[in-house]
């Protein structure tokens, strides 16, 4: 049977869905012979993948998407609406790469407002990152319910005061650490949560974001 054909009855064999715009999903891609797919491929353009490599220091890290208005849109819908049901669909169609490319890591969360995950009903990094096949420690902590986006750049650069190791964990100790987060803005959070880590002396330490924003010129003051 052709490639097509086979798409073709897969699609026809099966009532999906999107559950980003809830359209019955027709389009005929290749990721369709592997389970069912969770997203359309509109739906997949718009959240416009990029790969975006850069670093920080020596630490390489890796934005799957740009922080772009559909990105933005689904998160806040993820994390502000409790829409539990989208907790997979920004890595679905790159979980075997990235379980391929992090093994043999473990994974830090980067830390939350415990206040704010129990009022939610889950923790959004943990469901959003359960695709990894890896350890995964939850062992920094935010100590304050500041949100960034309410604050200076200034203020910004003194979030490490409120970012902090829930116990002192050994067994980070020579081991390879994946920091994981959602989105990457000023990227302080994240070297907050680098400083503690490296108390530990791991062997490497990774960092993957879901996504990153990107500052025009225009917005460079």
């Amino acid at each position: 049977m052709q490639l097509k054909q086979l798409l073709k009855k897969i699609i026809s064999e099966n009532d999906i869905y999107c559950k980003v715009c809830f359209k019955r999903i027709t389009n005929i891609s290749l990721h369709k012979l592997f389970g069912n797919p969770l997203i359309c491929d509109n739906c997949f353009k718009e959240m416009d993948p990029k790969f975006i490599k850069f670093k920080i220091k020596d630490i390489s890290c890796l934005a799957i998407y740009e922080y772009n208005q559909k990105i933005k849109e689904l998160l806040y819908q993820f994390k502000g609406c409790k829409d539990y049901e989208l907790k997979d669909v920004f890595f679905e169609n790159f979980k075997t790469y990235l379980n391929i490319k992090y093994q043999g890591f473990v994974i830090v969360f980067a830390p939350s407002y415990k206040e704010s995950e129990l009022e939610r009903g889950f923790s959004h990094l943990q469901e959003m990152f359960s695709f990894l096949r890896l350890k995964k420690l939850d062992i920094l902590e935010k100590t304050n319910n500041i949100k960034q986006a309410n604050l200076n750049f200034e203020e910004r650069k003194n979030i490490y005061k409120y970012i902090k190791l829930r116990q002192n964990n050994d067994v980070l100790t020579n081991k390879k650490i994946l920091l994981v987060d959602d989105v990457y803005t000023t990227g302080n959070t994240i070297k907050a949560c680098i400083k503690e880590l490296k108390k530990f002396n791991p062997k490497k330490i990774s960092v993957l974001v879901m996504s990153k924003r990107i500052i025009k010129n225009d917005e460079i003051r």
